[in-house]
């Protein structure tokens, strides 16, 4: 790092990935290290998609992050949520959801039972269409039911839904990330606004923080496109005249890491002066990526004649997550470089979960000529981790990177190894490129704690 960059006031922007509770729990724990490490009050916006859009809203309804001590952090954000996960989950603790799954069950036997009812052919057929058609309908409102359950679960201030315009705060900017389908971009949730290239800007209005949520995480074959519409936004400023609805999909859609709002802010100020007050640009960049490798998997199901194409074009959107994000990243680590050798424009580090702790740190440590700071700062991350240590955190970053995308229960000791790892590669990753502070590393037990 060069003088010109070690002097300059951070401005830190925080992109949390997708990818279920892993993500949201990885994504957490890195949110602890900065606070821990006293860089919280220098955090002016924390974007998300998907899981680590759950950890965001959390966050943003229960206080201000740059204000919080870590005391008041873990007490009133990380416990209650890490419990949550860990426990009951979010989708499937909710009540509504599993009265959702046997009116559908009961539903479809009900169709196929049609069948057998001792009328003319011809009504028979009527009547088994109709119910496959009922069906389908009800299985389209599977978005709305993860809604209803995040509202439940998480999304509910004193028993009543959480607005997003209520998660408006004056020191860190929370942006929700969703794909608009219909456009093929980001449209961005927060509290002061709602907004896109082709929709324009307009305001959070009656939306409920609930919906932003799980419009972010409508994983495509698990959750149908949501439908929101946008009257009540009143959106301006846009590329075409605003349509009745945003038809929405998961924020990874588009970009899995969300790092294209803090990438973007100079643009959208460029884009809507009159708004540009209310954008707050980085020079700091944490981007945590909590969605994990691409994995070997079996393929006999493709055979399946007529549902393996389904399945195939599940994995098909796999590989497309995981071959633009690793784009992204290589990209992003360029940028990040030049910055930093330039001592201007947008610095910035990645944390992701399938490295352990040692992987940057080894790798500086040996560019002595090129990076000659940060091989020093390596130097001393690896005295503070202990060569003895390092094949337990190998085999810990490759148990966390196997957990399962999901929004059921992880259970208390998969959500303390999260936390835990979250935690450590941050310190150790953000210490070695940017110089942050370079703590004591914590025992797992007080992660062991959070969840019960």
């Amino acid at each position: 790092m060069t003088g010109k960059v070690a002097e300059r006031t951070r401005k830190i922007a925080i992109a949390l990935s997708g990818g279920g509770h892993r993500a949201s729990l990885f994504g957490l724990g890195v949110l602890l290290y900065l606070t821990d490490a006293g860089r919280n009050r220098d955090v002016v916006s924390i974007s998300s998609v998907s899981g680590g859009s759950l950890t965001n809203a959390w966050l943003a309804q229960r206080g201000d992050y740059s204000n919080l001590t870590p005391e008041e952090l873990e007490s009133r954000i990380v416990r209650p949520f890490a419990r949550r996960v860990a426990h009951l989950g979010t989708l499937w603790a909710s009540w509504t959801t599993w009265v959702y799954i046997v009116t559908l069950a009961v539903g479809l036997v009900a169709a196929f039972a049609l069948w057998w009812l001792p009328v003319d052919l011809v009504w028979r057929k009527i009547c088994f269409v109709s119910g496959l058609v009922g069906c389908g309908l009800l299985a389209g409102l599977r978005g709305r039911v993860c809604a209803l359950a995040f509202r439940r679960t998480l999304y509910s201030a004193d028993g009543s839904p959480t607005l997003l315009r209520e998660i408006e705060r004056d020191n860190v900017q929370h942006v929700i990330c969703a794909t608009d389908v219909r456009a093929g971009h980001h449209v961005y949730f927060s509290g002061d606004f709602v907004c896109s290239y082709r929709l324009g800007w307009g305001s959070p209005a009656e939306c409920r923080l609930a919906d932003a949520v799980q419009a972010s995480a409508a994983f495509p074959g698990g959750f149908p496109p949501r439908w929101l519409a946008t009257k009540q936004h009143s959106f301006v400023g846009g590329a075409r005249a605003t349509p009745r609805f945003m038809v929405l999909s998961d924020g990874g859609v588009y970009d899995n890491m969300a790092e294209q709002w803090p990438i973007g802010v100079r643009s959208r100020k460029r884009r809507w002066p009159t708004h540009s007050d209310a954008l707050q640009e980085p020079n700091t960049l944490v981007v945590v990526d909590g969605s994990g490798p691409m994995r070997w998997a079996k393929v006999r199901r493709l055979r399946i004649p007529a549902v393996g194409e389904i399945f195939a074009l599940l994995r098909v959107i796999r590989v497309l997550y995981d071959k633009t994000t690793a784009t992204r990243r290589i990209s992003l680590v360029d940028r990040f470089d030049r910055a930093a050798r330039d001592g201007r424009g947008l610095e910035g580090a990645l944390v992701m979960i399938n490295r352990s702790p040692y992987w940057t740190a080894g790798y500086f440590s040996e560019q002595t000529e090129a990076w000659p700071e940060r091989a020093k700062r390596a130097a001393r991350v690896l005295e503070v981790l202990g060569d003895e240590n390092r094949d337990t955190w190998e085999h810990l970053a490759k148990e966390n990177s196997r957990v399962k995308t999901t929004l059921s229960r992880l259970g208390g000791d998969v959500a303390a190894k999260l936390l835990y790892h979250g935690y450590v590669s941050a310190m150790a990753n953000l210490h070695v490129i940017l110089g942050f502070p370079l703590l004591a590393v914590p025992p797992i037990d007080r992660f062991r704690m959070m969840p019960d």
